[in-house]
């Protein structure tokens, strides 16, 4: 229930309107003495935030017909209210929330003197990091390029195969072997040493050569995310992921060559200090 409330404020509902639109759902039709009594939200502020739902469309107030003989009195009786169901709620947010955006981006771009793609914006969170790799594949018209290993693949799998079906390219990185392939799928074949090495995992996305997300996902919980519009920025994560499709086309068919020659896990290889290793 926390998570729902915090959820709900983050869609533009205070802490009480939160509240009493989840405790209305758990016992409705309701007089507000009930939904403020299920919800916690404070007797003095129920009419109010009620009110405030009514206004935003979600809650409905009707009133209840007492049964023959039944007191008017009745917690059954009088002013009851009705919540939106949750189906029809998350449309409603949705359709307003898209209506909203196309209505305020002209607006903003008839006011927007900013450099374009100059600046690299920092993503602190995993919910943060899925969002905006999932805004950039969704926004993206010919090309992706992304290397990550099965628990940030994982987050993204649909969308990635949904632009796999719809046309465009897809070049993908698997730290480790991995259960499903979209299209060019490329195994990395040393995640564990690498793992060990970086001290985590690391997520790399570049969509239409134009646009760049990089996290790194330490062993300690820490995350270090950007993205970016930024030409060299984008310039420099779209050669990481082209030259580990390289070595990966390499290590697959001259593998026991690599081997022979570098040793295991490419030790030598990846001795980037000795020349002749």
């Amino acid at each position: 229930m926390e998570k729902a409330v915090v959820l709900l404020q983050q869609l533009g509902f205070t802490a009480y309107e939160s509240k009493a639109y989840l405790g209305l759902l758990a016992c409705q039709p309701a007089s507000a003495y009930e939904i403020a009594k299920t919800s916690t939200v404070p007797s003095s502020k129920i009419y109010e935030t009620l009110n405030k739902l009514v206004a935003k469309g979600v809650v409905q107030p009707t009133r209840s017909i007492s049964s023959p003989g039944s007191s008017q009195s009745s917690s059954k009786s009088g002013q009851h209210y009705v919540a939106l169901n949750p189906e029809d709620f998350s449309q409603q947010i949705q359709e307003t929330t898209l209506s909203q955006t196309r209505e305020l981006l002209p607006l903003l771009k008839s006011v927007d003197d900013s450099p374009a793609g100059d600046f690299i914006w920092p993503l602190s969170t995993q919910g943060q990091v899925v969002a905006k790799a999932n805004e950039m594949i969704h926004q993206t018209h010919s090309s992706i390029l992304i290397s990550c290993w099965p628990q940030e693949l994982s987050w993204l799998e649909d969308q990635l195969t949904e632009a796999e079906q719809n046309g465009l390219k897809v070049a993908l990185v698997h730290f480790g072997p991995p259960a499903k392939f979209i299209g060019a799928t490329y195994h990395h074949p040393v995640e564990k040493t690498l793992y060990e090495e970086k001290g985590g995992r690391g997520l790399t996305l570049v969509t239409d050569s134009s646009s760049v997300l990089i996290a790194n996902f330490r062993q300690n919980g820490a995350i270090d995310a950007a993205w970016s519009k930024n030409n060299a920025f984008v310039t420099v994560a779209e050669d990481y992921i082209k030259h580990d499709v390289y070595i990966t086309k390499v290590t697959r068919f001259l593998n026991p060559e690599m081997l022979a020659r570098f040793g295991p896990d490419y030790e030598k290889l990846r001795d980037i200090f000795d020349a002749e290793a």
